[in-house]
């Protein structure tokens, strides 16, 4: 795995020139992180049994309850898993994105005062999960791809990468790591302003929207803003 520390949205673009259209991408806005999925970052170590039993439990209780919120009918334990994760529901996906500035946008977008990273990883292969299983017991780290009559999804060109061991990390599918300079977040978020990456576009509301609109007007009064 390759590490390229990257100081701008022209750079970063150079770096992708040559690589495969398969190639897929994450971004986190801090090096801290680890690349695992959200249900594995809530558990201290030693405690995987715990971790799976909660897993099912949430995602069980998330199945019974969730009709009475949206009009979604998922057909099987996949699009449900999808479903769980759109809303915030910790699950042993990780969300993805065919686009490049997508994940660089999530690298920059909050913790200013820490770096941030860009992965991209090739398209592995990989076994292929038979939706009449247990999504639990799949013993293979897999690529899911959600429907993308999903606008979020849509916009965001995503995928997910589905962990069968959500507390480990693993960087074996990664061919590069970009690391992004907290300095230098705010001015690659103005340029992908500028070409319509903001967060209205990746995640389309009015919250969104209103988020977007302070940030960009933020943006030009740093010298006056606390």
């Amino acid at each position: 795995m390759k590490e390229v520390v990257i100081d701008s949205l022209e750079e970063f673009m150079s770096c992708q020139y040559g690589f495969p259209e398969t190639d897929f991408f994450r971004g986190q806005s801090s090096l801290d992180y680890k690349l695992i999925p959200s249900i594995g970052r809530l558990f201290k170590e030693g405690q995987e049994s715990v971790l799976k039993q909660y897993e099912r439990e949430i995602f069980d209780d998330f199945k019974r309850k969730y009709s009475m919120y949206t009009d979604a009918r998922p057909k099987n334990d996949k699009e449900f898993l999808f479903l769980a994760q759109h809303y915030g529901l910790p699950t042993r996906l990780l969300d993805w994105t065919y686009n490049p500035l997508i994940a660089l946008y999530f690298a920059c977008c909050s913790n200013f005062d820490k770096d941030g990273v860009v992965f991209q990883s090739y398209e592995f292969s990989r076994e292929i999960y038979n939706e009449g299983s247990d999504i639990f017991a799949f013993p293979y780290i897999t690529l899911l791809y959600p429907n993308m009559t999903d606008v979020r999804y849509k916009n965001q060109n995503g995928l997910f990468i589905l962990y069968p061991e959500p507390w480990k990390e693993d960087f074996e599918h990664i061919s590069a790591k970009y690391v992004i300079p907290a300095k230098c977040k705010r001015n690659i978020l103005n340029k992908l302003e500028k070409i319509g990456i903001t967060r209205s576009f990746i995640m389309p509301s009015l919250d969104c929207l209103c988020i977007d609109i302070v940030d960009i007007h933020s943006l030009r009064y740093p010298y006056a803003l606390k």
